[in-house]
């Protein structure tokens, strides 16, 4: 603002956040600040809100005090670093500073009028009059049909019909006071031209204590409650950012109270031309304040509504004028979605119709019902029992999950291997003739019919069409349809995976979810477990547009989706892409591995060894070879890596290495079974299963296992780090066999709580110890009441189904220390992109890097050229950042916090001399999923690797900046100029197509579709060379990425939980043994593979993919105690072994990481076991066919070279499970 000192003009230049972001146009603003009188910095979020801050602050601190204009700066809510800004200020806290602050609180043309003449006065000595500042209304209601803020009730009276649906609309005070309206507008005629009633209020969303506003609480209670504090409206519209509750942790309640559900309706940054041509739809900043925040609220996320028009440039100021625009389609679209889930409450039980959804991948009739650590049947079959007594209109009950799923198997599913086309048109579930479907195709937009007809043909295509009628498998039962989710398309389309990386879906799929809503008239869909596809296929990442394929799917169906509540990543894709309400779920028990068969043979030769050590040294020499046969035997000295000629020189050092690895196996974590919605488990399950989800500290309360290791006397950390040592310190024992007792003790004082019903005023009498006493009355307070009460996922269910509010809750891996995040049966929410990586997580990152390069170096006596490493989405929500913060350190940076807010706000060098070792190139092949959550790290880390490669340092110190120098020089021979050479070199981040998923590996293999690994490694490079960074979302760059791969010494994928494994779904070799395989085919070798594990975040671990992959098979593939678990589960259980015999083959397609004996052990344990085999021709015979074929494959393609009487008993027996399968067939 500038004065004219003579004539008393008044001249005013204003900019705003998008008019700053390039370096001249700053220095530019500055230069016109410091000629002014007075400088008004409005901050929205801290001092990053305002690029040129820095910048202003430098020149004001230089200028001479009389030089220097008033500076005001005024903070927007109570962040530490606004609030440190604003005390920059001149004069703050005075009297000025305050009369400033409340004119610029309150806003508006008025209040803005009066402060100009209030300055003018000041800065002048002028007598201008004017007013104080003003209070203009924080509330009201807003209708366009009506002048001004009509009285509540004199509305009510006009506008609500309590016969309709009501639709409660809050949107920003701002908004009414700035006449930014057009989208508010545009909701407001959209729910009243479908004949509901609306109450729309602006309001001010928090409590200003100083302005003394009433908050979201009052409207709530006072708009949209009536006087008996019962709900007036059915669903809450919500176009606010950021979160509610997150700000204000006093409204934790308020939408619980209120008991709707809340539809979010976002708002993009973006203006509309880009959201419409962008893959990624909604820009970094809004999946951060559009998505992820408002999730912590349980709102329901939808479609972009409103985009941010920059319509013209102020003709006084010089400032943006920015608006909202609604897009009138999506607008009605969110509309249609929201009176739909309004319109559930209205329903009453015995009408309400409901579409169960079962996953199917890949489309093998062993896998029906999909669904990660869910005995999905056996869920439903409760679910249905639970609706019946609901009074839901069913025919009939379910003995069993089994039951529902062999009546669901004896009709048409999805596998088309089994039947004729006339037997499966004769068992189909539902069908739609030509006039159904013509119709259904002519609802999409042209461009998608035109791509659909591009891959499918003409409507309907072939697939699933009998008589031109669309065949769709199921089956209903009273208002229950029960079905099967159609395939995704590229085994029936086997081509397309080499050609089409955005296959559309087969017009079958979509005619499936229209059936759904138009012929059996569904009001609410329930998805059945982690996960399906409908949230995988193509379009944006967020903020969906009408051509994408989830929105064209799911359409406005409201979606309700039981998911596991460790996997925070696919479940907020399905939040996201599908609109889904998720119901978390626990996950299943776990427990410890244990030894057994020959393990425990040789675990007893090692204790008559260290026996006779003590008592009769004469029988060492006898037992020696013994102990060696055996592990020769039990094929040990394969994942030891030692061979027979170096055991004996130390042989006292091999039993070392020997007893502590058994004694790493017998600890290991495993899955006990599966989980069933709404059963937690009980007896000695509940109690392993508390012990495990104590081995580390919850919070403040410490760990079980470790005050144990404590009590007897002993360092847990020394302990654990010498599990095969025998110390004397130790009193004699093994590091290992002191863990042992203390999960036995652990395991001994559980089961003595739970004689005692997990009753906390008896914990005193099971321990003197206070810290042991400290974790007992957690796990009886706390602990067991969170696990028991997920039997509040079946209620959660229900309650979503008639349309009612679900608790949010947050989501991550319990045995992580994070058993705080019970009880499941809530609508789960993730994290902050902002904050990534939290400190803790910088502290987890910083020990994987020095576990891999401490690794690399010992094995090969140098630094890795570069190191590739894989990177998802649930590993980055559940840790916070752990893989993020590795490849900062990795390369010698450090995160910069914002303090207060604790938002991630730049990166800071780590000097060489504090760092310790040359700064490290990393390569990150990110998920999809990732590339849509974390936008804003995949620019920070692109900003990364330009800051490291620009710092003068030696080549030797700095391997990023030399292999960036190295590729610019080949880079200009091809004809790039400078500054295009420098983009290509930087490029490091690296996904799939954008709008597209998946590493074009699991495919192939899956579909048998490929002949050498070179096949598997060019299509991984086709689906994953796209870069992402400053100027590209997701350009192709094969060439780019093949010189990258080639260089690529060690490649790295952390698991931070033992509640997955690299075996536990085909993702794992479909991101990271394709990146091996990738690697392999382009610089002639395998680089060296490593799995790193932080499931106990303060002692991380590194090993070779080969040898993580034989720890999994011993500690759960092959352990009778796992399968027992499974078995349990009958055909859900048996599909879950057959898809671990498809990992195994899909890890040692593409990493070789599977011996020859391994191979053997699956066959003799899942194959030639009688017992094994009875079960699983009993209870799902295609699971056993599965397996047995997956193992001659391996041996076709020369992957295992089995003895011939082995090939022959397979062969056999496969020939045996087709006939059965033919047989029940018939």
């Amino acid at each position: 603002t500038n004065f004219r000192k003579r004539n008393r003009t008044l001249r005013i230049s204003a900019r705003t956040r998008t008019q700053l972001f390039d370096k001249a146009r700053q220095r530019s603003f500055v230069d016109t600040a410091m000629a002014a009188d007075v400088v008004i910095i409005h901050l929205h979020g801290g001092k990053a809100s305002f690029p040129a801050f820095d910048l202003l602050i430098a020149a004001f601190d230089q200028a001479e005090p009389d030089q220097r204009p008033l500076l005001h700066i005024q903070p927007t809510g109570g962040d530490e670093d606004s609030l440190d800004a604003a005390r920059i200020s001149s004069g703050f806290g005075t009297s000025t500073w305050d009369e400033m602050n409340r004119y610029l609180v309150r806003g508006g043309h008025l209040n803005f009028q009066n402060l100009f003449c209030f300055l003018h006065n000041l800065i002048l000595g002028t007598r201008f009059s004017y007013d104080p500042p003003v209070d203009l209304p924080d509330e009201g209601i807003y209708h366009p049909d009506f002048d001004g803020i009509p009285e509540r009730s004199a509305y009510l009276q006009q506008r609500f019909d309590p016969e309709k649906l009501t639709v409660g609309l809050w949107f920003y005070q701002t908004y009414w006071l700035d006449s930014n309206l057009a989208f508010v507008d545009a909701i407001i005629r959209a729910v009243e031209d479908r004949g509901a009633n609306v109450i729309p209020v602006f309001h001010l969303r928090y409590k200003d204590r100083d302005r003394g506003n009433h908050g979201a609480d009052y409207i709530v209670r006072n708009y949209f409650m009536d006087a008996q504090g019962k709900a007036r409206i059915q669903v809450l519209i919500n176009p606010l950012l950021f979160s509610l509750t997150l700000a204000a942790p006093e409204y934790k309640n308020l939408l619980p109270e209120l008991g709707v559900p809340c539809i979010q309706a976002m708002m993009t940054l973006n203006s509309r031309a880009a959201w419409q041509a962008s893959e990624q739809g909604m820009s970094s900043a809004d999946v951060s304040f559009s998505a992820a925040q408002p999730e912590f609220d349980g709102n329901i996320i939808t479609v972009a509504v409103a985009t941010r028009e920059q319509e013209e440039i102020c003709p006084v100021t010089g400032g943006l004028i920015a608006r909202a625009k609604p897009i009138p389609e999506r607008v009605d679209k969110m509309v249609r979605l929201a009176l739909n889930w309004a319109k559930l409450s209205r329903i009453p039980n015995r009408e309400r119709r409901v579409a169960v959804i079962f996953h199917h991948y890949p489309p093998r009739n062993d896998r029906i019902g999909c669904a990660a650590g869910l005995d999905s049947f056996a869920s439903i079959k409760l679910l249905l029992d639970r609706m019946a007594q609901e009074g839901y209109q069913l025919e009939k009950g379910y003995a069993s999950g089994d039951a529902l799923a062999e009546e669901l198997l004896a009709k048409m599913t999805v596998d088309r291997r089994w039947l004729t086309p006339d037997l499966m048109a004769e068992r189909a579930g539902a069908t739609a003739g030509p006039e159904q479907y013509m119709a259904w195709n002519q609802e999409l937009p042209e461009s998608i019919r035109r791509k659909m007809e591009g891959d499918w043909g003409k409507p309907p295509g072939d697939l699933f069409v009998h008589d031109k009628q669309l065949l769709f498998a199921g089956m209903q039962n009273g208002n229950v349809f029960l079905t099967i989710q159609p395939p995704r398309g590229y085994f029936e389309n086997i081509d397309k995976i080499y050609h089409d990386l955005s296959l559309s879906t087969p017009y079958h799929y979509l005619a499936l979810y229209r059936w759904i809503r138009d012929e059996f008239k569904a009001d609410v869909v329930v998805h059945v477990g982690k996960h399906g596809s409908l949230e995988w296929l193509p379009g944006k990442a967020l903020g969906l547009s009408k051509t994408c394929y989830p929105d064209l799917a799911i359409m406005e169906l409201p979606n309700v989706y039981p998911y596991i509540i460790n996997d925070p990543s696919e479940g907020t894709q399905a939040k996201r892409r599908s609109f889904a309400c998720i119901i978390d779920h626990l996950t299943p028990a776990f427990t410890n591995a244990g030894l057994y068969e020959d393990l425990d043979e040789v675990e007893k030769l090692l204790s008559d060894y260290s026996l006779a050590i003590v008592e009769d040294p004469a029988k060492l020499e006898l037992l020696r070879p013994m102990i060696w046969e055996a592990v020769v035997r039990t094929n040990l000295d394969n994942d030891l890596e030692i061979e027979r000629e170096t055991a004996p020189a130390d042989f006292d050092a091999f039993l070392e290495r020997l007893h502590g690895y058994l004694h790493e196996l017998s600890d290991t974590m495993i899955n006990d079974g599966l989980h069933t919605l709404g059963l937690p488990p009980e007896g000695d399950r509940l109690v392993e299963f508390t012990t495990q989800l104590t081995r580390l500290a919850n919070g403040d309360v410490p760990s079980l296992r470790e005050v144990i290791i404590e009590q007897m006397g002993y360092d847990p950390d020394e302990v654990l780090a010498n599990r095969g040592t025998r110390l004397e310190k130790f009193s004699g024992r093994t590091g290992g066999e002191i863990v042992a007792a203390a999960h036995q003790r652990a395991i001994d004082l559980l089961t003595e709580l739970a004689r005692t019903e997990f009753d906390p005023g008896l914990v005193p009498t099971l321990s003197d110890d206070f810290r042991i006493r400290e974790v007992l009355s957690y796990i009886a307070e706390t602990l067991v009441p969170n696990i028991r009460n997920c039997r509040e996922e079946l209620e959660a269910t229900l309650i979503a189904m008639s349309g009612r509010f679900v608790l949010p809750g947050p989501s991550g891996a319990p045995s992580r220390g994070q058993a705080d995040i019970l009880p499941t049966g809530r609508n789960f929410y993730s994290v902050d992109p902002n904050k990534i990586p939290s400190p803790a997580a910088w502290k987890v990152g910083k020990l994987l890097a020095d576990a891999l390069l401490e690794r690399y170096l010992d094995e090969t006596g140098r630094y890795p050229d570069s190191v590739g490493i894989i990177v998802y989405g649930g590993a980055t929500m559940r840790t916070r950042g752990d893989d993020i913060a590795e490849i900062y350190f990795l390369m010698g940076l450090k995160p910069v916090w914002q303090k207060g807010s604790g938002n991630v706000i730049g990166l800071e060098v780590i000097p060489l001399a504090e760092l310790g070792r040359p700064r490290i190139d990393v390569i990150p092949r990110v998920s999809g999923f990732f590339r849509d959550a974390f936008p804003n790290i995949m620019e920070r880390i692109d900003e990364a690797v330009a800051m490291v490669a620009a710092l003068n340092e030696p080549p030797e110190s700095n391997l990023l900046r030399r292999n960036v120098f190295k590729d610019m020089e080949e880079y200009k021979k091809q004809g790039m100029d400078e500054s295009e050479a420098l983009r290509e070199a930087t490029f490091r981040v690296f996904s799939c197509p954008p709008g597209t998923y998946g590493a074009g590996v699991s495919e192939l293999i899956e579909s048998k579709n490929w002949q050498t690994r070179d096949d598997l490694a060019d299509n991984y490079i086709r689906y994953s060379a796209h870069a992402y960074g400053q100027g590209s979302y997701g350009q192709q760059k094969p060439a780019t990425f093949r010189r990258l791969l080639s260089r690529m010494d060690v490649t790295v994928k952390n698991e931070d939980s033992r509640e997955y494994d690299m075996m536990s779904c085909t993702d794992y070799y479909n991101y990271y043994g394709g990146l091996i395989a990738a690697a392999k085919s382009t610089r002639g070798s395998l680089p060296m593979a490593m799995m790193g594990d932080s499931s106990d975040p303060k002692r991380v671990r590194m090993r070779t993919a080969s040898r993580e992959a034989k720890h999994i098979l011993r500690s759960r593939l092959v352990n009778p105690k796992w399968l027992e678990g499974m078995k349990r589960h009958g055909y859900k259980g048996a599909g879950d072994i057959s898809h671990m015999m498809d990992v195994v083959l899909g890890w040692d397609a593409t990493a070789e990481v599977i011996d020859d004996w391994m191979y053997a052990a699956i066959a003799d344990k899942y194959v030639l076991e009688a017992e094994m085999g009875q079960w699983m021709e009993r209870v799902n015979p295609y699971a056993r066919q599965n397996i047995i074929d997956k193992l001659l494959e391996a041996i076709a393609r020369g992957m295992w070279q089995a003895d011939r009487e082995m090939e022959e008993k397979l062969r056999d027996a496969y020939l045996d499970i087709e006939g059965e399968i033919e047989e029940r067939l018939e």
